[in-house]
């Protein structure tokens, strides 16, 4: 899947000087998996839905030598309520420790001790559960995967552990964002959850939201590999939340805005010095519109700028994301060798306001030639093995803003005076918010 920011599944793509970022969580998910249709076409998943509510989406792959399944809730950070953030992520955590009849140990057992693996995310709009096993423990590995998943324990010593899991994981991610800060913190607000959050949150809450959301109407299986269907529809079938049946609550995405004007921090940015934001908050695109910000983004998700006399370089960033009926559009730079100045700082604006010039100077028919390639490219590869085509649909399904074989339609309609429309009509205006970060003094 091409993906223009680090949201999503474990692939790199590489365009030109662009550098596409691809994260788990994938994070940025619009709507309900459930209420996707699969693609029409040769050798794409099939779809069932269960009396039970539950959705089904499969593909048989005879003779491949593992199975691997997802399992989607349409559940996410975005939807957390403020004093509970941190509890999709918590949930998910909590499901791998199995229940009654099932632990984690059995979880490993027809995993990892197979030749297998598990693993699981929660991303902005969704939490995610895989499993892939050797097709001979797809039995026993299926049902270890929906006891978990349908009535998991919530024995105190295991979501206290968990809890510090988290946190220890939290300590580690935000020191790997630092170079990324003023978007993380302004673009994907809902990401943040913390100790204090995560301390609040019971095993009654934890109970009520599983109950509230992890309902087989809400839940959608995408399984690949040598498996016989009627067998898992039958096994499927039979499942039910375990703590009782509930009508799933309506979820609304939760908008976010970004401040107006110039805004000024001052926090431990180690190693940079300082930061700075140019950011857009746009409305009424149309999907060409949106799909130009989105090529931008492939293109210039990281650029360098090299003087080789000098031997430096400086990186600038350009990312956009799409919640709701809003489309958020950023440049942004990281200094690491200068120490913060005014005269630096307006320098660096007045370079990432001439960037929509350097926009309007790429060859943009051969640029949307090469992105429709890879898309075709990256969606054959896809095909390659269970673990990649499953991934690969879950990508597809969950996020907004990948750029997939959906997508071709529209960016062969694409010409340079869409592009030039784009920075004339949005862009000549102030940006919505100038974002400085500055390093504190000693800060490490």
């Amino acid at each position: 899947m091409i993906k223009i920011l680090h949201n999503g599944p474990r692939r790199i793509t590489t365009f030109g000087r662009g550098l596409i970022w691809i994260l788990l969580l994938v994070f940025v998910l619009l709507g309900s998996v459930v209420s996707a249709a699969p693609r029409k076409g040769k050798g794409l998943f099939e779809k069932k839905v269960l009396e039970n509510g539950i959705t089904v989406l499969y593909k048989t792959m005879k003779d491949q030598p593992k199975i691997s399944m997802y399992a989607v809730i349409p559940i996410g950070t975005n939807y957390e309520e403020p004093n509970k953030k941190g509890i999709a992520h918590l949930l998910e955590h909590l499901i791998f420790r199995g229940h009654g009849d099932y632990t984690f140990k059995d979880v490993m057992e027809v995993t990892s001790r197979q030749g297998g693996y598990f693993n699981g995310f929660t991303s902005f709009y969704t939490t995610t559960y895989n499993y892939v096993v050797p097709k001979e423990q797809f039995e026993q590995a299926f049902k270890t995967f929906n006891a978990s998943l349908w009535e998991p324990a919530f024995e105190s010593h295991n979501v206290e552990m968990e809890k510090q899991i988290i946190v220890h994981e939290l300590d580690l991610s935000y020191s790997s964002r630092y170079p990324y800060y003023p978007v993380i913190r302004y673009f994907y607000p809902e990401m943040f959850h913390s100790k204090e959050t995560l301390a609040g949150i019971s095993a009654s809450d934890l109970k009520a939201f599983h109950q509230n959301y992890y309902q087989p109407q809400n839940v959608t299986f995408i399984i690949a590999g040598d498996f016989e269907p009627q067998k898992v529809f039958d096994e499927l079938a039979k499942v039910k939340n375990g703590f009782g049946a509930k009508e799933v609550p309506k979820v609304e995405t939760k908008m976010i805005s970004l401040p107006r004007g110039e805004v000024v921090e001052t926090r431990n940015l180690y190693p940079f010095k300082y930061q700075v934001l140019m950011a857009y908050e746009l409305e009424g695109l149309t999907a060409k519109e949106r799909m130009v910000l989105k090529l931008l983004s492939f293109i210039y998700g990281m650029d360098f700028k090299v003087d080789y006399l000098k031997e430096q370089y400086k990186i600038y960033n350009v990312v956009t994301r799409t919640v709701g009926n809003k489309d958020f559009f950023g440049i942004y730079y990281l200094e690491r060798n200068n120490p913060f100045s005014p005269e630096e700082y307006a320098k660096e604006k007045q370079n990432l306001k001439d960037y929509f010039e350097e926009f309007k100077k790429i060859d943009f028919k051969r640029a949307v030639q090469n992105l429709i390639g890879l898309i075709l490219l990256e969606e054959i590869y896809s095909q390659a093995t269970p673990e990649d085509v499953v991934e690969y649909e879950v990508a597809r399904l969950t996020n907004p803003d990948n750029i997939s074989v959906e997508a071709i339609d529209i960016l062969k309609k694409l010409t340079p005076k869409d592009l030039e429309s784009v920075i004339n009509k949005y862009f000549q205006a102030e940006p919505t918010a100038w974002i400085l970060v500055k390093d504190q003094e000693g800060g490490k």
